[in-house]
């Protein structure tokens, strides 16, 4: 595979501003600033119009969840990341990875590393997606449907950097991803990779065509990949450094221990939540945004910020989101997974049990002979986008002499199409 091409000269980010050494990227910053000038004082207005600047959403209905199950790949020792897919899902432990496929425990790959995270990201040459894992050594490795880990630090120009973390872009067709390096920012946008130096890095996102990054804990700043325009956020923060996230349509998220922050439509990074205890997760899964405060979990969406009562979960734990907008908290090498249980938001498990008992029940209950548990609608709602592209789509489900009518796919198409997450909670222009 031929590596993308290295940018030539490396452009330098300072905190305030773009640097680059052509008149035309001076000239591209200028421009970008006033942007943002004009921005600024339209938001100005508005915030006078309103009459305040910033409020946390009223009070809403605590938040249902429930726990997903999850098969246990034996004694592996601590989880130490997880890169979900959808159809893959990789736990990251000390010299070794277990590799599910659609739920069910495929094998485990054995590798003499230390694993510090874990991405899914695009394959440089922009077909499909590799699962990476960073070691302590700061080495990227990929691990491939089959066969071992192998490092691909060179396929994204990347040779000599020491790889702290990587995410995708969501760029599209050719994807893209960013990596965070010692001091710096790499991009790889399909076409060339570009270096920007940062700092040491202390908070890392990216997605929707957006890299976050902070430096400490009073400001985060956000990096337009195609039009190379950084634009900065103050935080009310004095302590450590916020939680960051990055949602699909690019909307950026900050999580300070004390208050939630998300961008709106014009731009600004307005106050949501109000933390109860102390904010130490943030993470977006597909549609969906979740938090967690102190031992509750939470969800944010356009209509305001919920959060379950009781939950008591670890207060030290992060979260790790799944592109079927469950959330995954890992908490001292314990690792659970977590769906949004919405009374009414969604179909009741009534509308597809006949046709599970009918068709799928004698290999998909639990510890049956398919290795994957579909006998409840957390279930379904986890591997939703499997079971649609397996049954309806590619129909290579159920197997043969297991009867599914065209009414049966119908139903069951509808089933997991009402099963989607809200939609996120803000989109920029």
């Amino acid at each position: 595979m031929t590596p993308l091409r290295r940018a030539a000269p490396l452009a330098a980010l300072a905190p305030a501003r773009l640097a680059a050494p052509a008149r035309l990227a001076a000239r591209a910053c200028l421009a970008a600033l006033a942007r943002l000038t004009a921005l600024a004082l339209a938001c100005l207005a508005v915030l006078a119009l309103a009459g305040c600047a910033s409020r946390a959403a009223p009070p809403r209905p605590p938040l249902a969840v429930r726990p997903v199950a999850w098969p246990a790949p034996g004694e592996l020792g601590p989880v130490r990341a997880v890169a979900d897919d959808g159809d893959r899902v990789v736990l990251f432990h000390d010299g070794a990875a277990a590799v599910f496929v659609n739920g069910a425990l495929a094998r485990v790959e054995r590798a003499p590393h230390r694993w510090v995270s874990a991405a899914v990201v695009p394959a440089p040459d922009g077909y499909g997606t590799w699962i990476v894992g960073a070691d302590a050594e700061g080495r990227l490795l990929r691990l491939p449907s089959r066969g071992s880990f192998e490092p691909v630090a060179d396929h994204y120009g990347l040779e000599r950097a020491a790889v702290r973390a990587a995410a995708g872009l969501g760029l599209g067709l050719g994807g893209g991803a960013a990596f965070a390096l010692d001091g710096e920012i790499a991009v790889a946008d399909g076409e060339r990779v570009t270096r920007y130096a940062t700092g040491p890095l202390a908070a890392f996102a990216a997605g929707g065509g957006r890299v976050a990054f902070a430096l400490g804990g009073d400001e985060v700043l956000a990096l337009d990949v195609t039009p190379r325009a950084l634009r900065s956020y103050p935080l009310e923060a004095d302590g450590p450094a916020p939680l960051l996230a990055v949602t699909g349509a690019g909307a950026l998220l900050a999580a300070t221990p004390a208050a939630l922050y998300a961008e709106d439509g014009a731009g600004v990074l307005r106050l949501r939540l109000r933390a109860s205890a102390a904010l130490h997760g943030l993470a977006v899964s597909g549609e969906r945004v979740w938090f967690a405060d102190g031992g509750e979990l939470g969800v944010l969406d356009a209509s305001g910020a919920r959060a379950t009562r009781g939950a008591r979960l670890p207060e030290a734990g992060r979260l790790i989101g799944s592109p079927s907008g469950d959330v995954w908290l890992l908490a001292a090498g314990a690792l659970r997974r977590f769906a949004a249980d919405d009374a009414g938001a969604g179909p009741a498990w009534d509308d597809i049990a006949p046709v599970f008992d009918r068709a799928c029940a004698r290999c998909h209950r639990p510890r049956g002979e398919g290795g994957v548990d579909l006998s409840t609608r957390a279930a379904w709602a986890s591997l939703r986008e499997a079971i649609a592209r397996r049954v309806v789509e590619e129909r290579t489900m159920p197997p043969p002499g297991h009867a599914l009518s065209e009414a049966d796919r119908a139903r069951i198409r509808g089933f997991v199409e009402r099963l989607a997450p809200p939609a996120r909670p803000s989109a920029r222009p």
